[in-house]
């Protein structure tokens, strides 16, 4: 058995290469192997599925119980401690960037090329929450600006919420994770992880990059399982803030848990994303973008391009560069450093994406490239798909992108609204009056001038309306979603 597969002993990366022992759980710190074990298949290697610990609610209520315990050592550390945490950790997933990239490729099917960005953008993240800390400050308050306030000075500081459930999804695993553990920290918040269960491996290293770089062992715990243990997290007491990403329906369900206990929320969930292409948008920079931003990570993005709203004019001429760009694309082995488009994380995922496809071609839409055939689902370009075509209203998360025509841009925009979902938005034009019409008429949690609604910086504020979920992430905004806002005052002299 190697070091980091015993008992105790937090597992690093070199506990990833091998199947030969479950992988355990992360109890306050310490790594657990008792339980029972749960056998995961890759998507991208017979051989490279492996066993799992699986977490119960006994074990939820220890790890929270040692996350509530150290609520006092996070919150007594200095911004300057937690910044150097985040840098540590930032330091330690970089030095095991391939490793990483491998293990990711391994349990989520997506191409090596995607899972080194993955591991570079979590190096990013952490490093743009050190730099948060330090903006995580109160103001001044004017409450002698009202006559009660008279003779008074008021300020404001940020406190930590207490513990934190992050409960991530599958698509990507580290990154999700990072995003969650990383503003927990800032804030100074225990964090108890549950990976999905479909993805339960990379993220386990989290543990010892941030304990190695100064975190208290104790308020950082990583529960692998399923719905079971996601429900003993909302309810457990002790559990202050839920963090989910994942899906519309269970985002719903960890709402309704946590509100029981009035818990607070950040859920960031699905999407059908639009990006809009007016007639006098780069359109080949256009075509370029939205193949990039729908076929990568295999599609299984919540921010994906799904609908591509172009005008009638130029829709179907953009659909076919599209699909050139697409059919440029190496598809194949996610292992091979040559491909691009991978595979999905499940073969039921394959299929119930195949069905989406085939439901929009029996209502009439054209298929440019790809497709079903014989079963099998390929990168995927279709033009005028039209209702009731389940693709208009529901998230492929796979590789498909459609073309949907438009003829003013009034209509354009009632098309980007017209799912339950409203996450990130796109537009290409060369007008700045139809760029602002388009930002400020789509219901989005943000619009992307020239680009699509797959373009995401870390650092920026990010999150949904409607559908698509409560609060906001990225390391600034995510440390003030775990913190509490208390005002202090004082009666002055005389």
């Amino acid at each position: 058995m190697p070091d980091d597969a015993k008992p105790g002993v937090l597992p690093g990366p070199p506990a990833l290469r091998t199947t030969a022992w479950p992988l355990p759980l992360v109890v306050g710190g310490h790594a657990i192997l008792d339980g029972p074990v749960t056998h995961v298949a890759s998507p991208a290697s017979r051989t490279g599925g492996r066993g799992a610990v699986h977490a119960d609610a006994a074990v939820v209520a220890e790890a929270a119980s040692a996350a509530d315990g150290a609520r006092g050592a996070c919150a007594a550390m200095s911004r300057r401690e937690r910044a150097q945490v985040l840098r540590g950790a930032a330091g330690y997933l970089g030095t095991h960037l391939e490793e990483l990239a491998m293990s990711l490729s391994l349990e989520v099917g997506k191409s090596l090329r995607d899972s080194r960005g993955e591991v570079e953008r979590c190096v990013a993240t952490l490093e743009t929450a050190a730099d948060a800390v330090a903006e995580l400050g109160g103001h001044e308050v004017p409450v002698d600006a009202v006559p009660a306030g008279a003779g008074r000075l008021a300020f404001t500081v940020w406190e930590p919420v207490g513990v934190v459930a992050a409960i991530a999804g599958f698509n990507f695993p580290l990154l999700l994770a990072v995003h969650k553990v990383a503003a927990a920290v800032g804030a100074g918040c225990p964090v108890l992880l549950k990976p999905s269960e479909r993805t339960p491996f990379t993220t386990l290293v989290l543990a010892e990059a941030v304990v190695a770089s100064g975190w208290p062992p104790a308020a950082i715990s990583i529960l692998n399982g399923g719905p079971d243990v996601a429900i003993a997290l909302c309810e457990d007491p002790r559990v202050r803030l839920v963090s989910f990403t994942g899906s519309s329906a269970v985002g719903a369900k960890i709402a309704e848990r946590a509100g029981r206990h009035l818990k607070r929320v950040v859920l960031e969930l699905g999407s059908n994303a639009a990006t809009i292409v007016a007639p006098d948008g780069d359109l080949a920079l256009a075509a370029r973008a939205c193949a990039a931003g729908g076929m990568a990570s295999t599609g299984q993005s919540c921010i994906s391009v799904q609908r591509v709203i172009a005008h009638r004019s130029i829709a179907d001429d953009l659909a076919r560069r599209i699909g050139t760009e697409v059919e440029a694309l190496t598809t194949g082995d996610p292992l091979d450093p040559g491909t691009a488009v991978g595979t999905l994380v499940a073969p039921e995922e394959t299929r119930r994406v195949a069905a989406l496809v085939e439901d929009a071609v029996a209502h009439g839409a054209e298929v440019i490239t790809g497709g079903v055939t014989g079963g099998e689902l390929r990168p995927t370009v279709l033009l005028d798909v039209r209702e009731p075509a389940r693709l208009c209203q529901e998230e492929a998360f796979g590789p498909v992108v459609t073309v949907l025509p438009y003829d003013d841009l009034d209509e354009a925009v009632d098309l980007a609204n017209s799912t339950p979902y409203g996450l990130m938005a796109g537009v290409f034009t060369a007008s700045i009056d139809t760029a602002l019409r388009v930002a400020r008429g789509v219901e989005s949690g943000g619009v992307h001038v020239n680009d699509t609604s797959n373009f995401r910086a870390d650092n920026m504020p990010y999150g949904g309306v409607k559908a698509s979920g409560i609060g906001k992430e990225g390391p600034a905004s995510a440390m003030r979603e775990m913190s509490v806002e208390k005002v202090i005052t004082f009666r002055l002299p005389g």
